[in-house]
């Protein structure tokens, strides 16, 4: 397969704040605000506050988060005075209608482009596994690493790390099993990291991770490719033909272009006044530079041109 860089095709250049008098309580870069983050795209989303406040802290910025999973983040933005999420999923149509009841207009911006890894121990033989092949482990249909059909694997029951109630579960059955998993055998696990240990340690394990996570993992784990199938009843982002029977890695160049088949939306909502700390952060996400920062994370910027150049 060829190899791809993956670049920005544009700058924006972030807003100046005019001084007035008598000066604000609260600007686009001073005030409070508190976020909060899907765990699962977390190391991404940290990483923006983190440039954010280096930037504005000075100013009188004050940018705080908490990490729950998509749906928590959902449920309070929609019920309390939560002004800024990000998160793994859309809106669902009954969680929209109830924040414009309550709240009127709000911000909704795809901000990146993530993909869920396919994680195994490092000494495990196999590199590749269909998408077929994993929608079987997750039903409980297929549970020895025998069969699958790569030429490489190891021998034995396949263990399958999941995180309870998360976004990754919820993406992966939903997305695959159309439902929860009815006889599938799980070593659930409370967060990222967590999972990601379980799996170095297990030379039969199977695991699913935010993208973001991989590289802020201090051990070292294996990604296999995942080939997409003709028969994916999900078409949010359909695999182009000539992708089929191929095997792509979570690359931001085979994401962008959905040959990765376990592709998915980074979104950010805000209930922004106008001229608010909200409104500067979510500005900022949205610029050449916070689309960098995702970028360096292995996301697909969402607001800015991608240009995939070829490399040798």
């Amino acid at each position: 397969m060829r190899n791809f860089v993956v670049t920005l095709g544009s700058a924006i250049i972030f807003f100046a704040v005019n001084a007035c008098t008598p000066e604000p309580a609260e600007t686009p870069t001073k005030g409070n605000l508190h976020l909060l983050i899907a765990e699962s795209v977390a190391p991404a989303a940290i990483a923006q506050v983190e440039q954010f406040m280096a930037y504005y802290r000075q100013n009188g910025a004050n940018v705080t988060f908490s990490l729950v999973n998509s749906d928590e983040a959902v449920k309070r933005f929609t019920v309390d005075t939560t002004r800024t999420i990000i998160v793994a999923r859309a809106l669902h149509a009954d969680e929209r209608e109830a924040i414009q009841r309550s709240y009127g207009t709000f911000l909704e911006m795809i901000v990146a482009y993530d993909a869920v890894a396919v994680i195994v121990h490092p000494t495990n033989a196999a590199d590749e596994i269909t998408f077929d092949e994993i929608r079987k482990i997750l039903a409980g249909k297929t549970r020895r690493w025998e069969q699958l059909q790569a030429r490489k694997k190891p021998a034995g029951t396949i263990r399958v790390f999941l995180q309870d109630s998360s976004d990754i579960s919820s993406y992966l059955t939903t997305r695959l099993l159309k439902g929860p998993p009815t006889s599938l055998q799980t070593y659930p696990r409370h967060n990222s990291i967590q999972l990601i240990d379980k799996v170095v340690n297990d030379p039969l394990a199977i695991g699913f991770v935010g993208l973001s996570w991989i590289d802020s993992a201090q051990a070292s784990i294996k990604t296999l490719r995942v080939s997409p199938s003709s028969t994916d009843p999900d078409t949010s982002f359909p695999a182009p033909h000539a992708a089929i029977g191929k095997f792509f890695s979570p690359h931001p160049a085979y994401i962008h272009q959905n040959s990765y088949p376990l592709k998915r939306a980074v979104y950010m909502y805000s209930k922004s006044l106008g001229r608010d700390l909200a409104a500067g952060f979510s500005s900022f996400v949205a610029t050449f530079e916070g689309q960098r920062i995702f970028l360096s994370h292995g996301l697909v910027p969402g607001t800015q041109e991608v240009i995939l150049r070829k490399t040798r």
